[in-house]
């Protein structure tokens, strides 16, 4: 018996250590991670609740299909943004405001977490009124949600690393007995240690994560109103496929 209660107590000293949360406090964004569709609910209703004014989230590939489940204050076809980006490329940021909804491919590479803190890390320094920011994942992530933030979010901005609500499947104190979740939380610790073995130039952002085409760099506004592939300029649709980056607002592509 005090063997089992050994074990179980390391077992839930494994999962407490994994989920280093803060209180929610109102910051300037709220920050959202890819990956389970729960994380994004609870994001968007804290964004709801008022505690920023505007909620970034992050869509992965294998989530485009769903993004439409969301209740956002504005319509936003995603499938259609991808459309013109190969599959391997279809990661994107989108920036929900009062009104507003806008999206922006970003570059993932073989470190899906730590593409993505580089990424929000990049739309950080181009939003330089940004000075704090909830980050929302499931708990057992935020681990390595912080550490990859700590080297790569600039300095002088405050986060906070909040974790969705616990599922009854993933309570700290018995999630072992179910195999999905013990999979997932022994995969996540063994990724954090690998994460502390990364070499300190894979935590550099020699060049930004967000993907601009290069007819949009400088200009406010880039208008599709609409128009299939075929009614844009070749150089534009040239343009548009090199960089894979695409925001659409209101019917309209913009820049972020």
């Amino acid at each position: 018996m005090n063997r089992v209660t050994s074990i179980s107590g390391a077992l839930k000293r494994l999962y407490d250590w994994l989920v280093v949360s803060d209180p929610c406090q109102p910051a300037d964004v709220i920050f959202v991670l890819a990956g389970r569709e729960c994380r994004k609910h609870f994001a968007l209703r804290l964004f709801q609740e008022g505690l920023a004014p505007a909620l970034l989230i992050s869509v992965g590939r294998f989530e485009i299909r769903r993004f439409s489940n969301l209740n956002l204050p504005d319509s936003l076809d995603l499938l259609a943004v991808a459309a013109t980006t190969e599959p391997r490329r279809r990661h994107y940021f989108v920036r929900v405001g009062h009104g507003t909804v806008e999206s922006q491919r970003i570059a993932v590479r073989r470190f899906g977490t730590l593409s993505e803190i580089r990424a929000f890390a990049d739309w950080l320094r181009e939003h330089p009124s940004i000075r704090s920011a909830m980050v929302v994942s499931s708990g057992f992530h935020l681990k390595r949600v912080r550490m990859c933030c700590r080297r790569l979010v600039p300095d002088g901005v405050r986060l906070r690393f909040i974790a969705v609500p616990e599922e009854g499947r993933f309570s700290s104190a018995d999630w072992w007995r179910d195999a999905s979740v013990r999979r997932l939380v022994l995969s996540e610790a063994m990724k954090v240690l690998i994460y502390k073995l990364l070499p300190q130039g894979l935590m550099l952002t020699p060049r930004s994560s967000l993907c601009w085409p290069r007819e949009a760099r400088n200009t406010d506004w880039v208008s599709v109103e609409g128009r299939s592939e075929s009614e844009m300029s070749n150089a534009s649709l040239q343009a548009t496929r090199r960089e894979g980056h695409q925001v659409f607002r209101a019917g309209k592509m913009q820049t972020l």
